[in-house]
């Protein structure tokens, strides 16, 4: 909404909550465009400073956005006093950032508003170094890294994607009391469980960035392929470095082999996850620090029953039950990362067993309903209470 659409929208009594995000939204961040969409006792209302062409249709009645040229300005610099404006009519219950960048930013619109501020902590947030930061070029960042201790004091509550984006929190100097591990969830509709898995597709899913470990993996399959000359690799996603992984497909001779397929929406994504063998998350940390948090592509793959290689490698383990649901190897290795991705190549009977592991566990963990059932409690909570920290 540009300034007055929400007051067009329908009729909705449920209790609002602001949901931040600066670019509303880019198209690699699918958790964050699904939160405000799986929300059932909270109404959202989108707020932002710029339109990347990936809000929802059904919530397009409910976006801020800066409509003019000072707001545009203020924003860059963190003012959101603009925004808090436009969204005071809804009296909303919280707000709720994502990474700890825009939490920063969304800290005095929540102390303007005087409601709680929540922030979900993804990864590259607490995983970058402040030289870094201050070098990135971005102003977010730079912001981020110069001021995120006001983030620390004032942030009511932040929630990590997993266990060990939690624990690098802590080292940053995220309170322990106010700082939360929450997986966020996938939906096992949408991600069915098929139990056919015979083809020899390995399949490898993210933005095309240094972290992703794919030129690893095009290394791992080069050494699959002189074993299985019928194994196929697909790559899903875009990103600065696809040039350059499409140059080294073909220096290793597999540009046959492999097919580079870019941005693809949720539902072919979907479709290749119940047609592949296996998928392959070789993650690592890259040169600047920075890192995964819990990749939603590993429970989206459980819930389909594909079996996961995964590297040992911030929250990547705690979505995969190695030699149950998949394996987990050694980050930066690309011998036994070929190791296991041969020997599911070879198994239909393997992958089938870890498959139907995987999907348990998927429905243990990572169930999108129950997730966002316990992530309204703690709205319930911190609404109840009020801001804490001001």
């Amino acid at each position: 909404m540009q300034h007055g659409p929400i007051d067009d929208r329908p009729s909705d009594q449920r209790p609002a909550v602001v949901i931040y995000r600066a670019p509303l939204f880019n198209a690699s961040e699918t958790f964050v465009r699904a939160h405000p969409l799986d929300l059932w006792r909270y109404r959202p209302l989108l707020a932002g400073l710029e339109d990347k062409g990936n809000i929802p249709d059904e919530l397009r009645h409910s976006v801020c956005l800066p409509t003019t040229w000072s707001e545009r300005v203020r924003a860059r610099f963190g003012k959101l006093d603009w925004l808090a404006d436009c969204v005071s009519a809804e009296k909303p219950r919280l707000v709720h950032a994502h990474f700890g960048t825009d939490g920063l930013t969304a800290v005095d619109l929540a102390r303007r508003l005087a409601i709680p501020l929540v922030t979900t902590l993804h990864g590259y947030d607490v995983s970058r170094s402040t030289a870094a930061l201050l070098v990135s070029g971005r102003l977010s960042w730079m912001r981020y890294a110069l001021g995120r201790e006001k983030l620390f004091r004032r942030g009511d509550l932040f929630l990590a994607v997993s266990d060990a984006v939690r624990a690098n929190a802590l080292k940053s100097g995220y309170p322990a009391k106010r700082t939360l591990t929450h997986y966020i969830g996938v939906d096992l509709d949408a991600f069915r469980y098929s139990g056919h898995h015979d083809s020899t597709t390995i399949l490898h899913v993210g933005r095309l960035v240094e972290k992703k470990g794919t030129a690893l993996l095009l290394r791992a399959f080069g050494q699959v392929v002189a074993q299985h000359p019928a194994a196929r690799l697909v790559i899903i996603g875009d990103g600065p470095l696809r040039r350059s992984l499409e140059r080294l497909a073909a220096r290793l001779g597999l540009d046959r082999a492999v097919a580079f397929l870019g941005l693809q929406p949720q539902p072919a994504v979907a479709e290749w996850m119940r047609k592949a063998a296996v998928l392959a998350v070789p993650s690592l940390t890259a040169r600047d620090g920075d890192a995964e948090g819990l990749p939603t592509v590993i429970p989206e793959a459980a819930a389909s029953g594909l079996p996961v290689v995964g590297s040992a490698h911030s929250g990547i383990p705690e979505a995969i039950e190695d030699g149950r649901s998949g394996y987990v190897v050694r980050a930066g290795e690309v011998e036994s990362l070929s190791a296991r991705l041969a020997e599911l190549i070879a198994s239909p009977d393997l992958r089938r067993s870890l498959g139907l592991g995987a999907r348990h566990l998927a429905e243990a963990r990572f169930d999108r309903r129950v997730q966002v059932e316990r992530l309204e409690r703690i709205y319930d909570g911190l609404a109840a209470s009020g801001p804490i920290c001001r």
